[in-house]
This record gives C-alpha cells, structure tokens and sequence, in this order.
C-alpha cells in the first residue's frame, strides 16, 4: 500500500512536470532565435547601411516580416532585441533608415526601431 502511494505520487509529479513543459513551450515553439534570425536579415544590410534614398528590397521586406510573425513571446522579442542591437552596432547602420523600415516594408511593430532603444520594456 506504500508502495503504491510513492508511485502514484511519482506520477502525479511526473504528469505535473509534462503539463508546465509543454504549456509553457507551445508559446515558444515558434519563436526564432538569433541565429536564425541574423543571416535572414542579410538581404537588408544595403538599405539599413546606405546614406541616400534608397528603399529595402522585397527580400529584405519579407525577411524582417518573416521575424516579426516568429517572434511570437515577449521574451523572444527582448532576445532578438537585444541580438540585433548588438549586430548593428557592429555594421554601421542609418538609424533613419533603421527607424523607416517597418512603414516601407508595412509591418506592424509595437515599438520603434531604434539603435538606443531600451530592449526590456
């Protein structure tokens, strides 16, 4: 009878544990993380590095849609953020072209595309 009590409470815990693991993994499921991310964006380093007036390419648009539609939870919105942040700084980027991005490409984003924008809020 013990014994039988330990196993079903070593059951319980088990299906508890299943439970939390995919609920809180069906949100993320398709999510993109940064690696995936980066090279995708490759198509528009031309338009976010130039000085005239030049527009993004389809592919670029597409790219920067295709990220915004993965990057279903807050967490991995911060990530990538915080990943492009980085990248840009690194590349040399037109933040005014950095900033137009989102209306050329006509994605809707909650906050401003900005080299000093603050990841976590």
């Amino acid at each position: 009878m013990m014994m039988e009590k330990k196993i079903g409470a070593v059951f319980m815990a088990m299906m508890a544990l299943v439970l939390l693991a995919t609920t809180s993994g069906a949100s993320r499921i398709n999510d993109i993380s940064c690696l995936e991310a980066t090279p995708l964006l490759l198509p528009c380093v031309p338009f976010l590095k130039a000085t005239d007036n030049q527009k993004p390419t389809d592919a670029c648009c597409s790219a920067a849609s295709s990220i915004v539609q993965r990057a279903t939870s807050t967490k991995n919105r911060r990530d990538l953020c915080q990943c492009f942040k980085q990248a840009a700084s690194g590349i040399g980027i037109n933040p005014d072209h950095l900033k137009q991005l989102p209306e050329l490409c006509k994605i809707t984003i909650s906050f401003p595309l900005d080299p000093n924008v603050d990841c976590n809020t």
